[in-house]
């Protein structure tokens, strides 16, 4: 008894990706606050005040986005357009991705990933959540470990 072990199983779970704890916002209203900022040009306390007027659909989300959240979306959306680009996973077309190329990759890619549609389920999804869920799948899934896109599943961070 005790610690004694009944088997050899260990288990763990994937969360879906908009469940994945470490972020109050789901991914899709972070690409669109990030978009916003880089396609308008806007500055960081621009892009705020648009995101409180566009994108705020529950009152107290003006009151924990900041600066420094904002750069933190977008560090994030930067490296995985870089992650995206650095491996064999082709989810656009070649057009698309020879524009990701471009100095004006984190645009392209932001506009690429709100418009992309799922094809890999019976029930497709749409937006970031569906080109996050491809990148993981192409990538190999849960049987190879495969990346994330935005960032590492909790149970791989330290």
């Amino acid at each position: 008894m005790g610690n004694a072990r009944t088997c050899d199983h260990v288990t763990f779970s994937l969360l879906p990706l908009e469940l994945v704890p470490f972020r109050q916002l789901s991914l899709k209203f972070m690409v669109l606050a990030i978009w916003i900022r880089v396609s308008r040009h806007l500055s960081l306390t621009g892009a705020l005040d648009v995101i409180e007027n566009e994108l705020n659909y529950l009152e107290d989300i003006a009151d924990f986005i900041n600066i420094s959240t904002m750069l933190s979306w977008e560090r994030m959306m930067l490296a995985a357009v870089t992650l995206f680009l650095s491996t064999d996973v082709y989810l656009v077309s070649k057009s698309q991705y020879g524009q990701l190329q471009d100095t004006e990759s984190l645009t392209q890619f932001l506009e690429i990933i709100i418009h992309h549609q799922s094809k890999i389920s019976d029930h497709p999804i749409r937006g970031p959540d569906a080109f996050a869920w491809d990148f993981h799948q192409q990538s190999g899934g849960t049987d190879q470990c495969a990346p994330f896109l935005f960032g590492l599943a909790s149970q791989h961070r330290h």
